[in-house]
């Protein structure tokens, strides 16, 4: 996603409302068990504060894993909020950014990429673990069918752990 800064790169307090949807090449490997889906939407602003430009919105992208506890597949939304700061890349070395680290984004000429701005957040704010549902009560130890299914009737039978026969009478 490219975006046009023409009219803002001088003018101090100048905004540039962005609507944009585009898919994003970082974002077609996954991550791990997350496959992306779709393009990103992106709905925002871009405001040049003294030089530094401030790319706000919210980037939204559809992915797809699998549940942490039962193994189906799930789709999920993803919102993340932006908030960024951007300085321009000749900017870096002066002594008004000497205390700025080196891994801020920058732009160039008259065109901001938001591309990887945009994956950086997506990225780091994909959660570490999914469920299909708040309750889902995962598979059994025993014999590894789901719980909640009709193939699994270890919960009636019973089964008592052989390290623990010693242990059956211990309360009687």
């Amino acid at each position: 996603m490219k975006l046009d800064i023409t009219s803002i790169i001088k003018n101090n307090g100048g905004t540039i409302a962005v609507q944009a949807q585009d898919t994003l090449e970082d974002l077609k490997t996954g991550l791990g068990a997350v496959s992306f889906k779709g393009p990103v939407e992106f709905s925002g602003s871009v405001v040049n504060n003294n030089g530094m430009l401030i790319l706000q919105g919210l980037a939204k992208v559809d992915y797809e894993t699998f549940c942490d506890r039962c193994g189906k597949r799930i789709e999920r939304e993803l919102a993340v909020n932006i908030d960024e700061g951007i300085i321009e890349k000749s900017r870096i070395g002066d002594d008004i950014t000497e205390d700025i680290d080196d891994d801020r984004f920058t732009f160039s000429g008259n065109t901001l990429e938001l591309d990887r701005i945009l994956a950086d957040y997506i990225l780091t704010n994909t959660p570490m673990s999914h469920k299909c549902r708040e309750d889902c009560p995962g598979l059994c130890l025993e014999c590894g069918a789901e719980i909640d299914g009709e193939s699994c009737i270890c919960s009636e039978t019973n089964p008592v752990d052989s390290r623990f026969d010693a242990l059956k009478g211990f309360f009687d």
